[in-house]
């Protein structure tokens, strides 16, 4: 019998974890920190059990289907990646998806402001907030790889 994660059962209901982190399908999750809306810095953080801050304070979701205009496919077919706002205004996320569209990993930051566009190019994404700034991540990279 395959167990689903909370995280995956979240996104199915386009909802995330109100705290800023990773969440892969997995059901682990990691600290993320950005440095607000100019996001002229981004790092992951030491773990923490989300199921256990989710049990403590259950409300503590947000709303985060994504952008439409943000949903780009990966070259190598391996999936997607988009970005959205969540229901706080001022929250952003980001996420890569697989080819049906189930989440892989999501980052939410709750002050990055909305992503509103995202460009690939190779294993490099791009998301940018309404502000015009972005983060660059790379696929590749242990953190963000399948």
């Amino acid at each position: 019998m395959v167990t689903v994660s909370r995280i995956s059962e979240l996104w199915r209901e386009y909802l995330a974890p109100g705290w800023d982190g990773m969440y892969r399908a997995d059901g682990s999750a990691r600290q993320a920190e950005v440095d607000g809306d100019d996001l002229s810095w981004f790092e992951l953080g030491p773990s923490f059990d989300v199921d256990a801050l989710l049990e403590e304070d259950p409300e503590n979701l947000n709303d985060v289907g994504p952008d439409p205009r943000t949903v780009v496919e990966l070259p190598d077919g391996s999936g997607y990646v988009c970005g959205g706002e969540s229901s706080m205004g001022g929250d952003g996320f980001f996420a890569r998806l697989d080819p049906e569209q189930n989440v892989v990993w999501l980052v939410f930051l709750s002050n990055s402001n909305p992503f509103v566009r995202v460009a690939v190019e190779g294993s490099m994404v791009t998301f940018v907030n309404n502000r015009d700034r972005s983060l660059v991540i790379d696929l590749n990279d242990p953190d963000f790889a399948l």
